[in-house]
């Protein structure tokens, strides 16, 4: 049976993440965004070592599982303060920490987790080519043993963090007769023979860090595990749990917009009442609250189907990121809408939250992929009756 109530603990760390956040990370959003490519490195990493020092940025990470339900919940308020803040520490934390934390030996866990989870170390997990972005299958990084070592070659794009980064794991395919073709890599920043490029400009989120990278004979440290040939599986399994992620990203931004624009409303007066009073007006508002709750309702689901082992888990999460991601892009219109010219102008809250929310729909598969899978479960799901 389903509990939608949170736990103490669980409300705990809502809240403590809420007051972290609104007074420690809010204030610097506008700054970070407005940052040189050069200057958002350091910025960003002082924020990541903000959440550390308070304990705050491993959460759903404690013990041997994932506490998907802390995630979400710390995730959203933290997206909702700053969403290129929460995409870098997402990136460090969950996309290389949770699967070190999953997948890695005991002997990697010991070396890296307390370092992610405090940020003296920044991770970042780098999967996507340019030929190979939704279908992993094609990627064509390659790996080959050479003696007691594994040396990479090839391109990865648009990698969240690879300019800060200080482990880096990456998906390649490794030996032909090993289960599956594909290995993840654990390479450190120090290793010979790996590039990353010049930080990219983004229309959002423009605080989180991205790059590319080339491996031209670059030594990797280790394979996650120490067992070639499970990268595949095991990159695939975090990106359907980082659904919940995602979905706490576009809640979070979208639970901005909404408070933005309801104190508007309420200070904004047109014709010598208030524009909150006006029904064009509040009935966009009552929009906006629906979608957010609506979108909070179902992720909070799929996180909770994931602490439960449910076997829709992953359906129920492609569904949240879906509904989540359609639902900021929506929310953030409105909430332009009613700032009308004063929202538009470069460097408000409302500009910048607008570019962010644009990015819940194509980050880590696009709507339409999302929609594939649900899709595709359905009809197995009628073929089989």
């Amino acid at each position: 049976m389903i509990d939608y109530e949170l736990t103490q603990d669980e409300k705990k760390l809502q809240t403590e993440m809420a007051q972290f956040a609104a007074s420690e990370i809010a204030p610097r959003a506008m700054a970070l965004d407005g940052c040189s490519r050069t200057e958002v490195g350091e910025f960003v990493r002082e924020n990541l070592r903000k959440l550390g020092q308070a304990n705050l940025l491993a959460a759903g990470l404690n013990g041997e599982r994932l506490a998907m339900v802390s995630h979400y919940v710390a995730g959203e308020e933290l997206a909702k303060a700053c969403a290129s803040t929460y995409l870098a520490a997402r990136s460090s934390i969950f996309l290389c920490g949770a699967t070190l934390n999953l997948y890695g030996s005991a002997a990697q866990k010991e070396r890296y987790l307390p370092g992610l989870k405090q940020a003296s170390l920044v991770g970042a997990l780098a999967y996507s080519e340019e030929e190979a972005g939704s279908d992993l299958k094609d990627i064509a990084t390659t790996a080959e043993r050479r003696g007691d070592s594994w040396v990479l070659n090839g391109e990865k794009n648009l990698v969240l963090n690879a300019p800060i980064a200080d482990i880096l794991l990456v998906l390649a395919k490794s030996e032909k007769g090993a289960e599956g073709g594909m290995s993840l890599f654990i390479v450190e920043k120090v290793a010979k023979g790996l590039t990353i490029g010049e930080p990219l400009d983004t229309m959002g989120v423009r605080g989180a860090p991205v790059a590319s990278l080339s491996l031209t004979d670059c030594e990797a440290l280790a394979i996650v595990g120490d067992t070639p040939g499970n990268g595949l599986a095991q990159v695939c399994r975090v990106l359907e749990l980082g659904r919940i992620g995602v979905a706490a990203l576009c809640v979070g931004i979208g639970s901005a917009c909404m408070e933005k624009a309801t104190q508007h409303a309420k200070s904004k007066k047109a014709s010598g009442r208030t524009i909150g009073k006006f029904q064009e007006v509040g009935f966009k508002l009552a929009d906006m609250f629906t979608n957010n709750d609506l979108g909070r309702t179902l992720a909070l689901r799929a996180a909770w189907a994931f602490d439960h082992d449910e076997p829709e888990a992953e359906i129920i999460a492609s569904c949240a990121k879906l509904f989540a991601g359609e639902g900021a892009t929506k929310v953030a219109n409105w909430a332009m809408q009613i700032f009308a010219g004063h929202g538009y102008l470069k460097g408000t809250d409302i500009e910048r939250l607008y570019r962010d929310a644009r990015f819940g729909e194509i980050y880590e598969g696009t709507t339409e992929v999302q929609r594939t899978i649900i899709a595709g479960n359905e009809l197995d799901k009628f073929v089989q009756r």
